[in-house]
C-alpha cells in the first residue's frame, strides 16, 4: 500500500507519468528506464536535478502513484518542508520499502548526521534491491559533501538533469494532457493562445489552467477562446 508522511495535501491527481512531458530525448529515455526499474526493482538509485518548476516533484509523486497502482509500498518525504519535524533517523529502515522518494534532498547536504543516514539508505536500498528516487536543485557534483561514505555511495546513483519546457508545442501538449486527466478538453486554439500570449512557463500555465477549470465548472461552459479571454479579463 502507499505510505506517506503527514502532508498538507496528498498526491496531486494529475501526478502521473502520462502527464509528464519530456522535451529532451535523454529525459524521456530516463523516464522509461525509471518505470522499468519500478516494475522490476534492481536496487537502482536515481537523482533528478533541476530548477523549481521543471517537474521533479511531479515525477516523484508519479512514481508513488505507479507503485500504488501495482499494490507496492512507497514513501514520499519532502525533506525541504520546514513544517515537518524531520530528523536523520527518519531514513532508518526505509530500505525495506519498494520505493523511497526524497524531495529536496540536497537541502540536507553539509549536515553530517543527515549525510551518514542518506549514505546508509542508498547502500542498503541497493542491497535490498529496492528503488531510491531523489530530487534537488543542485547537481550531485555541486554538493558540499562532508561525509566520504556519501560520496562513495553516490557512484551507483543515476543522475537525470531536468530542464524547463521551452518548446511551445510541447507546452501545449503538457497542458492538454493535464486537462484531459482532470476531465475536460483544452482546444488547440486555446492552448496556442495561452502559450503565445499569456505565459511561457509551465508552472504559471498550470495555475492558469486551474483557474480556467474552476470557471468552466461554475459556468458549465467549454473552454472556447472567447470564454477563456473573458475569464482572464483579456
Amino acid at each position: 500500500m502507499y505510505v506517506q508522511m503527514p502532508l498538507k495535501m496528498g498526491l496531486r491527481d494529475d501526478a502521473n507519468f502520462e502527464t509528464f512531458v519530456a522535451q529532451e530525448e535523454s529525459v524521456a529515455v530516463a523516464m522509461n528506464v525509471l518505470q522499468t526499474h519500478l516494475s522490476k526493482p534492481r536496487g537502482t538509485g536515481f537523482y533528478l536535478a533541476g530548477d523549481e518548476g521543471v517537474g521533479k516533484t511531479h515525477i516523484l509523486q508519479a512514481a508513488c502513484r505507479f507503485m500504488t497502482e501495482r499494490n507496492q509500498a512507497s514513501v514520499y518525504l519532502p525533506l525541504g518542508d520546514r513544517h515537518l519535524p524531520l530528523i536523520p533517523d527518519v531514513l532508518s529502515g526505509l530500505e525495506q520499502t519498494a520505493l523511497v522518494c526524497l524531495d529536496d534532498v540536497d537541502t540536507l547536504i553539509g549536515k553530517k548526521a543527515w549525510e551518514s543516514a542518506l549514505a546508509n539508505l542508498i547502500i542498503k536500498s541497493s542491497v535490498q534491491g529496492n528503488t531510491l528516487l531523489m530530487a534537488g536543485t543542485r547537481a550531485i557534483g555541486d554538493w558540499p559533501i562532508v561525509v566520504p561514505d556519501l560520496a562513495k555511495s553516490l557512484v551507483s546513483v543515476l543522475p537525470v538533469k531536468l530542464l524547463p519546457l521551452s518548446d511551445k508545442a510541447e507546452l501545449i501538449v503538457a497542458l492538454q494532457r493535464h486537462s484531459l486527466k482532470r476531465g475536460f478538453e483544452l482546444p488547440d486554439t486555446v492552448g496556442d493562445y495561452l502559450v503565445k500570449h499569456v505565459a511561457q512557463r509551465l508552472p504559471e500555465l498550470m495555475r492558469i489552467l486551474h483557474v480556467l477549470e474552476e470557471a468552466s465548472l461554475v459556468e458549465k461552459r467549454r473552454l472556447s477562446l472567447s470564454f477563456v479571454k473573458s475569464v482572464l479579463g483579456i
